[in-house]
């Protein structure tokens, strides 16, 4: 129920829901910045593997596992950007590391359903944090993408 004593509908919960996404990804972007300061990213000049990643997370019909798996196709396949197999200053490739990135997400969608049903007690719909998973997913790489271009245009004036 909600204050009024009325049951929220589905609309006013989409909307708490975008409103908790929005300030989620305050915390994630300096985060995403982080992750993306610990790889050569300025390196790459050319901005189309980014470009890649965000077409396949938002494809109708896409999702979260088949972002993860594009992901890894990338480091598997010849002739890929040298980006998804940089290790820079970590044990892990980009690539392994972005869906590590990918996955801890989940938990963050998991949170942010939790917080808005007013039900504490009820199991998180499934289908509500996997849609919100991918959202935050396509989020979090669409920042990641401009991160880069502004990591590599600095790189470019120095």
């Amino acid at each position: 129920m909600s204050q009024t004593g009325q049951p929220t509908t589905e609309k006013q919960k989409n909307l708490k829901i975008d409103q908790k996404i929005g300030l989620q990804m305050e915390t994630l972007i300096p985060k995403m910045q982080a992750f993306a300061d610990s790889y050569d990213l300025a390196g790459v000049r050319e901005k189309s593997p980014f470009r890649n990643v965000l077409n396949v997370a938002r494809e109708s019909g896409s999702g979260v596992e088949v972002t993860k798996n594009y992901i890894r196709y990338q480091l598997g396949r010849s002739g890929a950007n040298r980006m998804w197999s940089d290790t820079a200053r970590r044990d892990e490739s980009f690539a392994v590391a972005l869906v590590k990135e990918i996955e801890a997400l989940g938990k963050d969608a998991e949170d942010i359903v939790k917080k808005v049903d007013e039900d504490p007690n009820k199991d998180a719909d499934k289908d509500q944090i996997q849609q919100v998973h991918l959202r935050l997913m396509q989020l979090y790489l669409g920042n990641l993408a401009r991160y880069q271009a502004f990591l590599a245009n600095e790189r470019g004036n120095n």
